[in-house]
C-alpha cells in the first residue's frame, strides 16, 4: 500500500504542477519585449543582452582516407522493392477507403488544433496604430483600409479565442504623415490542457486511423493450389 501512496503521490505533484499556468508577455513598441512566468520564474526572453564574439575555432583537418582495394569493395546486392503498407492499403481498399482515412486524420487533427486554440487565454490584447501617407486624401483612404482589415480581425480573434481585456484603436496622422504601432499581449496556458488535446487526438489516431491502416494493409495470402500445381 505504501508503493501506491507513493505513486499516486507522484501523480497529483505532476497533475498540480502541470495545471499552474504559464504566461508569456509581449510588448512592441520600438522594440520588441517577450518575457515567460511560471511560478516564481520570470525568463526574460528578448531583447538579448549582447554576448562577446566567441573566437572561432579552426576546422578539424580530416584523415585522408586511403583508397580501398578493389578486393575489398564489395558491391551489395540490390534489394526489390516492396509495398509499403500504404499502396497495399489502397489496394484493398480503394479510392473510398483512402479517402475515408485522410478524413479521420483531418478530423481528429483539427479537433487537437480547435482544443489546443481554446486552451489559451488572452489576459490582455491592445492593439494601437498611427496610420499617415504623402497628403491628406492618401493618409484618409489608408486609413480606411487599415480599419476596413484590422477591425474584423480583432473581432475573429475575440470570437473565437478566449479574450479577457482587449482594445484596438487606430488612428491618422494628417500632419506629419507618420506611421506606427503598439502591441501589449499577455496570454496564459495551462499545460495540462495541452497535454490532454495531444492524448485525446493520439488515441483517436490511433483507434481511427492507425488500427485502419494496419488491419486493411496486409499483404494478399498466396493461393495454396496454385503453390502445388506449380
Amino acid at each position: 500500500m505504501t508503493a501506491l501512496y507513493i505513486i499516486l503521490g507522484i501523480i497529483a505533484f505532476f497533475v498540480l504542477i502541470l495545471s499552474i499556468k504559464v504566461a508569456v508577455t509581449v510588448h512592441y513598441e520600438d522594440d520588441i519585449e517577450l518575457s515567460v512566468k511560471w511560478l516564481f520564474l520570470n525568463i526574460k526572453i528578448l531583447p538579448k543582452k549582447e554576448k562577446e564574439e566567441k573566437k572561432k575555432k579552426e576546422p578539424k583537418k580530416k584523415k585522408e582516407e586511403k583508397p580501398k582495394e578493389e578486393s575489398e569493395i564489395v558491391k551489395e546486392p540490390k534489394k526489390k522493392k516492396q509495398d509499403n503498407m500504404f499502396v497495399r492499403f489502397y489496394r484493398n481498399r480503394g479510392v473510398a477507403g483512402v479517402v475515408q482515412l485522410l478524413k479521420d486524420t483531418a478530423k481528429a487533427v483539427g479537433g487537437m488544433f480547435k482544443r489546443i486554440g481554446r486552451a489559451f487565454l488572452f489576459e490582455e490584447l491592445f492593439i494601437s496604430l498611427t496610420v499617415g501617407a504623402g497628403d491628406s486624401a492618401e493618409t484618409a483612404l489608408k486609413y480606411g483600409k487599415t480599419c476596413s482589415a484590422a477591425f474584423p480581425a480583432m473581432g475573429l480573434i475575440v470570437s473565437t479565442m478566449r479574450v479577457k481585456k482587449y482594445s484596438i484603436e487606430i488612428n491618422p496622422d494628417f500632419l506629419n504623415g507618420t506611421n506606427g504601432a503598439k502591441l501589449h499581449t499577455k496570454i496564459s496556458v495551462r499545460p495540462i490542457k495541452l497535454i490532454n488535446a495531444v492524448i485525446i487526438v493520439a488515441f483517436e489516431l490511433l483507434f481511427k486511423v492507425v488500427v485502419k491502416l494496419l488491419k486493411h494493409s496486409k499483404a494478399p495470402k498466396p493461393d495454396v493450389e496454385k503453390q502445388h500445381n506449380i
